[in-house]
């Protein structure tokens, strides 16, 4: 049987029908040629973006918010907390240059674990140990220890050492914050403060008393020093008789008592200058002059 073939079900027919005609839209000046027109249908097939409701958006852009918190979060702690180990490390190498800094005859009354957060380490935590000496008090500490620690040996460690003597104007007192406590340094250029550990609260108690008794201790000597240089008052004056003996006068002998004549006039209460021989008049006694002891009398003989 002969004649056009008949087309397979499987086989897709592409194009318009032979003998069709497509009508395009016709172009007028001053229109865009994108517009879609309703002749157009659109189209079927292909790559379209996905629609999300509501609830996907919000539960997208809620991950998003999460994960920036958890990388914030683990930023702070590493800001915040100190590699495993650094503390007792850098407390050992500052105990041991804490006795590398003490002068010779220098010992120890009294010490403590501390730490201090300080703004220019970004408030990260470092360790130290301060102590109360017999001459001082001292503070040895090290820098934040980082968290990208290198193989290489980068030298001896940086030390942080602060020295306050007990004749310096300064007063240590304890502080709590919350649930944190601490010490705070006063001085006249500004307060060192100190967080304190639990279990060294009685350590740092008994290095402020120790500051306390050093301290009345050197202000004691030191007005003890100031009355030393004070030159001791004049002593109280001593007063002798003298008997006027022939051609004397009160000027020669306010000469002899190294005194003036008004001196004589007052004690004695004279008017005038005229004296007689055999007068008492009282005049002080004259520096570096001793009294003569009277002379022994002759005993009788039966």
């Amino acid at each position: 049987m002969t004649g056009s073939p008949v087309p397979s079900p499987r086989t897709p027919v592409v194009g318009p029908a032979p003998n069709q005609t497509m009508e395009l839209p016709a172009y007028a000046p001053g229109e865009l040629l994108d517009v879609a027109s309703p002749d157009i249908a659109p189209p079927t097939r292909g790559i379209r973006p996905r629609r999300r409701s509501r609830l996907q958006k919000f539960l997208i852009g809620l991950s998003g918010g999460t994960l920036l918190l958890v990388v914030a979060g683990v930023l702070a702690l590493a800001t915040l907390l100190s590699p495993v180990g650094a503390r007792a490390a850098a407390r050992r190498l500052a105990e041991q240059e804490l006795r590398a800094e003490l002068d010779e005859g220098e010992h120890v009354l009294g010490q403590a674990y501390v730490s201090q957060r300080n703004w220019w380490d970004n408030f990260r935590e470092s360790f130290g140990v301060i102590a109360a000496t017999d001459r001082r008090l001292l503070f040895v500490g090290l820098p934040p220890a980082s968290w990208l620690r290198s193989g290489d040996d980068d030298g001896p460690p940086e030390f942080r050492v602060q020295s306050l003597t007990y004749d310096a104007p300064f007063t240590a007192h304890s502080h709590g914050w919350l649930i944190f406590r601490g010490v705070v340094i006063q001085t006249t250029s500004g307060d060192l403060t100190f967080l304190v550990p639990r279990g060294e609260a009685s350590r740092v108690n008994e290095i402020e008393r120790v500051v306390e008794r050093a301290q009345i201790a050197q202000s004691q000597a030191s007005q003890r020093e100031q009355l030393g240089r004070i030159a001791p008052p004049p002593p109280p004056p001593v007063y002798v008789t003298h008997v006027v003996h022939g051609g004397e006068s009160v000027t020669s002998i306010a000469r002899t008592y190294h005194t003036t004549p008004d001196v004589i006039r007052q004690l004695n209460r004279l008017s005038t200058d005229r004296i007689r021989i055999g007068q008492r008049l009282r005049v002080p006694q004259a520096p570096n002059a001793t009294t003569a002891a009277p002379a022994p009398q002759p005993a009788n003989i039966p």
